[in-house]
Parts: structure tokens; C-alpha cells; sequence
């Protein structure tokens, strides 16, 4: 793990509380892999790494103050990573995600062979080259005509984990576990979540982990 400073280049607004952000910096990671970015109050949150417009790039939904300072008035970001573990897998994936994830996609398109699915509760601001479903009821829909692939991995909402995986269960599906995280060290011990081998920390064992590994109840 490395500690390095982040320069904000620009943001992009996705959705009425989503934004891609945008860095001058690179840093080498493997997709999937997560950074631990430091907010005024010394809180950190963590964010998968990705690619926008060929630049190093998180996609920032705004919950609170420390999120609303990283897209709004940050202009040096102290970060900490690449932390976690990558993925890779080979024959056709699709990537199920909502909008915080997509520069994630972009990291997964450079080394992979993937479809990306993007759900969204509310409508889409900015031009997207994946396909796009808004609302509840349309996501239900698309889960219920998937063409068949190889291996599928989910990143978006916990609701979005259950429904998918209730759709999907039975196949080679993947859910990246980002949002648990706190420290994103395993010192914390927050992001602790039960499986079938026993206890695994996301920070340290994922963020990436196979669906029928995890415990759903």
C-alpha cells in the first residue's frame, strides 16, 4: 500500500447524487481493487479504482459532508492504496452495476472480455456507451431476460446484491463488497462478513467474493 496525494481534474454528474471524479494522477491496479481516500475530518471512504476518459477516475455517490467535499470542493485528495485484492476471470462477464461504480467497468474492459449492465433508481445526466435500465421495476425485468455468459459480477447497493443473486443463483456470480469497509486495512474490523469457510474481512480477503461463498440469510 502506498499514501499519495490525488489532484482533482474535473467531475462529471451521472445521476441526481452520483459523480465520476476525475485525477491528473495514474497509479498501477488491478481491477477491483479499491483506495482509502481521507476527507477533512480524517475520515476515510473507500472507492473502487477505474478509468474515465482515460484518466484515473471514482465514481462518488454524495451521502454526507466527507462525500460531498470530495466532489465539490476538494482539490488535493490524500489516498491510500491500491488495497485489496484484483480479479480476473477469463471467457465473456458481465458486469452488473449501478452508476458508483462505473468507472470500475473501464478498469474491467482493459483486461477483460465484459458486458456492462448499468441500473439506476433515477435517470442518467450524462451520456453512457453501456446499456442503461432506470427504476425498480425495469431492472426486475432485464434480470429475467440475461443472455447467458460465462460469469457475472455485481457491484452497486445491498438491495441490488439480493435481487441479483436471487435471479442468479446457480451460476458463476461475483459481488464486490466496497461499501462495508472502513478502514480498509483489517484493523477496524468492520467489514467483517460471514461465509461458508467462516469469517473474511472484505478489506483484506475481497472486496471481490464468489456468491455462493457468502452467507445470505
Amino acid at each position: 500500500m502506498e499514501r499519495f496525494c490525488l489532484t482533482k481534474k474535473k467531475t462529471i454528474r451521472v445521476n441526481e447524487d452520483t459523480w465520476i471524479v476525475l485525477f491528473e494522477e495514474q497509479i498501477d491496479f488491478s481491477p477491483g481493487q479499491f483506495v482509502m481516500l481521507e476527507t477533512p475530518k480524517l475520515v476515510r471512504k473507500p472507492f473502487v479504482l477505474g478509468w474515465w476518459e482515460e484518466s484515473l477516475a471514482i465514481s462518488a455517490q454524495v451521502k454526507g459532508e466527507g462525500t460531498k467535499w470530495i466532489v465539490e470542493e476538494a482539490e488535493k485528495i490524500k489516498g491510500h492504496g491500491p488495497l485489496g485484492n484484483g480479479f480476473k476471470r477469463n471467457g465473456k462477464g458481465l458486469l452488473i452495476i449501478s452508476p458508483t461504480c462505473l468507472t470500475m467497468a473501464k478498469a474491467f474492459e482493459r483486461t477483460m472480455n465484459v458486458d456492462v449492465l448499468v441500473g439506476s433508481r433515477t435517470p442518467i445526466l450524462t451520456p453512457l456507451e453501456y446499456e442503461t435500465v432506470i427504476g425498480n421495476d425495469e431492472f426486475l425485468k432485464k434480470l429475467s431476460s440475461l443472455p447467458e455468459y460465462d460469469w457475472y459480477l455485481v457491484s452497486g447497493s445491498r438491495s441490488m446484491e439480493k435481487v441479483c443473486w436471487e435471479h442468479l443463483r446457480g451460476k458463476e456470480v461475483y459481488f464486490s463488497l466496497e461499501e462495508y469497509m472502513g478502514c480498509g486495512i483489517g484493523a477496524c474490523k468492520s467489514c467483517a462478513v460471514f461465509t461458508e469457510s467462516g469469517v473474511k474481512h472484505v478489506c483484506t480477503d475481497g472486496p471481490i467474493f464468489r456468491g455462493d461463498e457468502l452467507c445470505w440469510s
